[in-house]
């Protein structure tokens, strides 16, 4: 590393650590984690706020980073491909129901609930932090939305259990922490197990980031650890859905092409 790349996360932890403190978003990254499903939300959510005009000019500057923008566009691809997903299980059997393995707050998947208001969709939302869902069923309920919750380990098999079957799975950012890809065949392979033949599965893929080895040594994980986010070329992902029998459907990106928003079909 260049002693200019050095003097540049120096001074870039120096504001993350000091003025930081004065933005909404980069307060929330220091305390609940960079990749935590509550920074995600604040992202979607793209309202700067923060103390002082200098805390709320820093969040819109934060807020307006070309990688949260391909963030956000992830999340809109996310809420077409979880539509078509739904419109297909509704055409093939009247009724849908979906299920999020590591949800956070949920706002996309709340958005699509809400499209589909007043008919047959339903959701289960899980994920390790209780907190998250909680205010995804405060969110809910003002909505005046339906969703079960359960505090679940996405990568436990003991966990992937339902009452309810689903017809869609969901993994949203899930994987762009993950740096072993057994671990991603091991999460596919659950998921694959726990869908009926013809099912759907949504998720997404990290396969670019503007800035990725400076983000990982300025802000930390969910657990307070030192960030190791990673990026996937699909050459890997591809054999893995395939073996599985997983046939890809769809596939909606970014310009650039950093976050793959992938719709596949369990044949």
């Amino acid at each position: 590393m260049s002693i200019l790349e050095n003097i540049q996360i120096g001074v870039l932890k120096f504001v993350v650590d000091t003025f930081g403190s004065l933005s909404d978003g980069i307060s929330l990254a220091s305390k609940e984690g960079f990749t935590s499903g509550k920074m995600l939300d604040y992202i979607y959510k793209n309202e700067p706020n923060g103390k002082l005009f200098i805390g709320k000019l820093l969040d819109s500057y934060y807020l307006n980073h070309p990688g949260w923008q391909d963030v956000r566009m992830r999340k809109n691809n996310l809420t077409l491909n979880l539509k078509d997903a739904v419109n297909m299980v509704l055409q093939e059997k009247g009724e849908a129901r979906i299920c999020d393995i590591a949800s956070g707050p949920a706002r996309y998947i709340l958005d699509v609930l809400e499209e589909f208001k007043g008919k047959p969709v339903s959701a289960e939302l899980r994920d390790l932090d209780i907190r998250w869902l909680l205010e995804a069923k405060e969110t809910a309920n003002k909505r005046g939305l339906q969703v079960d919750y359960r505090s679940a380990n996405a990568l436990e098999e003991a966990d992937f259990t339902f009452e309810k079957n689903p017809d869609i799975m969901v993994a949203s950012g899930f994987y762009d922490w993950f740096d072993d890809i057994e671990i991603i065949k091991k999460s596919m392979t659950l998921i694959y197990n726990s869908l009926p033949k013809n099912g759907y599965f949504v998720f997404s893929i990290q396969a670019g980031h503007y800035a990725l080895g400076l983000t990982n040594k300025i802000f930390k994980d969910f657990n307070n650890h030192r960030l190791k986010m990673v990026t996937w070329d699909m050459e890997k992902i591809n054999p893995i859905l395939k073996d599985l029998g997983f046939s890809v459907i769809t596939t909606r990106s970014d310009e650039k092409g950093h976050y793959p928003v992938l719709l596949a079909k369990k044949v």
